[in-house]
């Protein structure tokens, strides 16, 4: 059986309210939601708890998958659209607000290494977080799922439901919006914690060779 026949198979049970199939279709992401979660909560357990009502919102919108994308791009698209719809709430505003980022809550979570592990320093990566969570909604979004979770332009756009030069534009805008709030953190900042462009197109390539872009 293929990946996208058991994919099939699995989303199938799982609409039939088989909840096995359904932990079995997202345990492969739990991590990268985790950690996604990250730019719109203000702690750790935070993200932890969004990134559960971003699972529990995917688990009621099975129904609306037509196969029109691959399975992990609609995840993703319905896991942003939880977060965003979280960080422009009241609540969490007040609790950006009132909340102080402690380094407990930036520790490295569980599943596997990530993208931001190769920075130097741990206060680099608090540094870098904190930060990502000033840069505007609309921008942040596609720059996290860019810079921190690799995914290329056309799975991007694909979850964000728009063109891939607006993709392109708004990672643009997302990265000077990240490097004003480092310099506001620090005097001298240094270079911004992210990968080179070049670097970034290879990986773009990659990811669109695999999802069959």
């Amino acid at each position: 059986m293929s990946r996208e026949d058991e994919i099939a198979t699995l989303v199938a049970a799982a609409k039939d309210g088989d909840v096995r199939a359904f932990e079995s279709l997202v345990s492969a992401h739990l991590s990268q939601v985790r950690r996604f979660a990250r730019a719109f909560a203000a702690s750790e357990p935070d993200a932890d708890d969004l990134a559960q009502e971003a699972l529990v919102k995917v688990y009621r919108s099975l129904g609306s998958f037509r196969f029109q994308s691959a399975f992990s791009s609609w995840l993703y698209s319905v896991v942003r659209n939880a977060f965003l719809d979280f960080a422009k709430s009241r609540a969490a505003r007040e609790r950006l607000s009132n909340e102080p980022l402690l380094p407990e809550h930036e520790r490295a979570l569980e599943g596997g290494a990530r993208p931001d592990e190769g920075l130097a320093h741990e206060d680099e990566r608090r540094r870098l977080w904190r930060a990502l969570r000033e840069v505007p909604l609309e921008f942040r979004s596609a720059l996290v799922l860019f810079e921190i979770e690799e995914r290329s332009y056309e799975e991007i756009a694909t979850i964000e439901k728009i063109r891939v030069g607006t993709v392109k534009s708004r990672i643009s805008r997302g990265r000077e919006a990240l490097r004003r709030a480092l310099a506001e953190q620090e005097e001298a900042p240094g270079p911004l914690p992210l990968r080179e462009p070049g670097t970034r197109a290879a990986a773009a390539s990659s990811h669109g060779r695999r999802s069959g872009s």
